[in-house]
């Protein structure tokens, strides 16, 4: 398989229900530019630059455009109409009075910035020269009703009431509120109360809210419920609401929930798989199965479609009891599952004296699962077994095994990932050479890993941390979540800049044996592309094989979502390392 084969396929980014039947979005890759296809009942509408196909009364509404994004109506017997046009165009719904539009203005990236907050930049955002807002279109003119130097992250209405997600009240920090708006004013009355995360909302007809979140403050790990924060209550669907299975599919996908009439549709979590449930009276019925992760859906008047992957295929369709696949000639290898105690893992064994790659999910609260991964189906065909688990740290298993591993990385999850490679090669009796790779806290512990042991041939560590002190300020997020998740508030007292640094990679680089590449996007704004360049000087300085691979125009997303000429570049130089080191 090349790394132009292996990124052939299309991808499922949205489904919508309608009137007139099934709308959905497949997204693919050509001349290395992402192009989707909106579809309604399997026959195609239009193609290019399209995202979000809604109907309503007969006309067809799609966002479209690269550098900057229309809303556009497309009348069933008439031509196109641009409506609205702004910088982006993140969401839009309607409402009585006209189309509720969450949108960033346009700005000229080239003149001088100042920063006054302590989040200034966002990654794959950049520099936060525009921010989301909310408006109001009426059919003539376009209305900004809440705007500030913060976000709105979500609007929904049954039409007459309008409630946003947003982060108004705390925005450094990237914590969220529910708020309802008056938008004849813009005036804002915050619902939830505390802090915590609003991942998703909802309204139904008789205009009662729900959301995916938490109310926990600033706790990454804490695991997600359905919350009706006007009646006091809460659901949990499976281990945890929402999906944090990963994947390297570029659809885009996250995280939703439909509340009609008494009852609200999402995604639920329990270990690496993520099924559909319905919530009602309070509680929450699983009513898709199998190992399986679902991507995204769509319900309507008791009918629910569905996108979702497996190992096996990238992206598969369910409606009215049919499965569609746009990737009918793509068929993956098939994982082994493995148990080694607490923890959950696979592996794609080809032969047992071919190379191994472990690759280490990031997050840390993330989970690998029953996911399609392009990079794993691209090094099994290459001849290498690929194996993964979810240590402790990972989300899926409950609040205490994700929160297992705060103040506490490169320890107990270090030693259930160790503990995991040992067991998978006892089982299998291989005997190639091993290599290891993961991307953001992958990448730390990839840079941990190779302080503390020589089993590794060679190394890839990908958008990676090196050094939790200098992340403090250089990240988006670095200041408040190296601290929380080092177990300490303040990260800039002597005490606590050494005790950052005592758990740092880049503090045992001496200890580094193993030839190790580092890839990085150079607009990373989560990992700053510092975190590998001080590492890489180190290894040059100690005689270590190393090379810096540098990715211009990527984010921290360069492997899910980057420029698709460098996603094929970056499958072809990791492959070029391993067979270096490994075979």
């Amino acid at each position: 398989m090349s790394p132009e084969e292996a990124y052939s396929i299309k991808v499922i980014s949205d489904i919508r229900l309608s009137e007139k039947g099934l709308l959905h979005t497949e997204t693919f890759i050509k001349n290395d530019k992402y192009k989707s296809t909106i579809f309604l009942n399997k026959q195609q509408l239009f193609s290019g630059s399209v995202s979000h196909p809604m109907f309503k009364d007969n006309s067809l509404y799609f966002i479209e455009g690269e550098k900057t994004n229309s809303l556009v109506k497309q009348n069933e017997y008439g031509n196109k109409i641009t409506l609205v046009t702004l910088g982006k165009i993140i969401d839009y719904t309607f409402h009585d009075k006209g189309i509720l539009i969450i949108g960033e203005e346009k700005t000229d990236k080239k003149l001088p910035f100042k920063a006054n907050t302590i989040k200034y930049r966002f990654d794959s955002r950049g520099l936060l020269r525009s921010r989301r807002s909310l408006y109001l279109y009426d059919g003539k003119e376009l209305r900004k009703i809440v705007s500030g130097n913060f976000d709105v992250t979500g609007v929904t209405t049954n039409g007459k009431r309008v409630i946003i997600s947003s982060t108004a009240t705390n925005d450094d920090y990237n914590l969220s509120d529910v708020f309802e708006v008056n938008i004849d004013t813009g005036e804002l009355k915050k619902i939830t109360e505390g802090e915590g995360d609003v991942s998703a909302i909802a309204m139904n007809e008789k205009g009662e809210i729900a959301y995916l979140g938490h109310r926990k403050g600033k706790q990454p790990w804490a695991v997600k419920e359905i919350i009706f924060p006007e009646e006091g209550k809460s659901v949990l669907c499976g281990n945890t609401c929402g999906n944090h299975v990963l994947s390297d599919l570029f659809d885009a996908s996250k995280d939703k929930l439909v509340f009609e009439k008494d009852e609200v549709i999402t995604v639920g979590q329990i270990g690496g798989s993520a099924n559909l449930y319905r919530i009602s009276d309070s509680k929450a019925e699983q009513i898709t199965q199998g190992k399986i992760v679902v991507r995204g859906f769509d319900a309507k008047e008791g009918k629910i479609a569905y996108y979702y992957t497996t190992p096996e295929k990238p992206s598969l369709l369910f409606y009215n009891d049919e499965i569609y696949d746009p990737n009918p000639d793509v068929k993956g290898k098939t994982p082994e599952e493995i148990k080694e105690g607490i923890v959950e893992g696979w592996a794609i064994i080809t032969r047992k004296e071919n190379p191994t790659i472990l690759f280490i999910h990031g997050g840390p609260h993330a989970a690998y699962g029953y996911s399609y991964f392009i990079e794993f189906q691209f090094f099994a065909d290459n001849g290498y077994n690929v194996i993964y688990c979810n240590p402790r740290g990972s989300q899926g298993y409950g609040e205490e095994f994700a929160k297992a591993c705060v103040g506490d990385w490169g320890g107990k999850d270090m030693e259930d990932i160790i503990n995991f490679t040992k067991k998978v090669i006892e089982k299998y009796g291989l005997s190639g050479k091993i290599g290891v790779t993961g991307g953001s806290y992958g990448g730390f512990m990839t840079n941990w890993i190779i302080t503390k042991t020589d089993m590794f041939s060679a190394a890839i560590s990908e958008r990676s941390i090196s050094n939790l002190v200098s992340m403090c300020g250089t990240s988006d997020i670095g200041f408040w979540f190296n601290s929380i998740e080092s177990g300490i508030d303040d990260p800039w007292t002597q005490e606590n800049i050494l005790k950052l640094m005592k758990i740092s990679p880049i503090y045992y680089v001496k200890n580094v044996k193993t030839p190790t590449m580092f890839i990085h996007g150079e607009e990373d704004y989560r990992c700053p592309i510092e975190q590998a360049e001080q590492y890489y000087t180190a290894l040059k300085m100690n005689n270590i094989p190393t090379v810096l691979v540098r990715y211009q125009g990527d984010s921290h997303e360069h492997a899910r979502r980057g420029k698709p000429y460098n996603m094929k570049d970056r499958l072809k130089t990791k492959l070029e390392w391993f067979d270096k080191y490994l075979k």
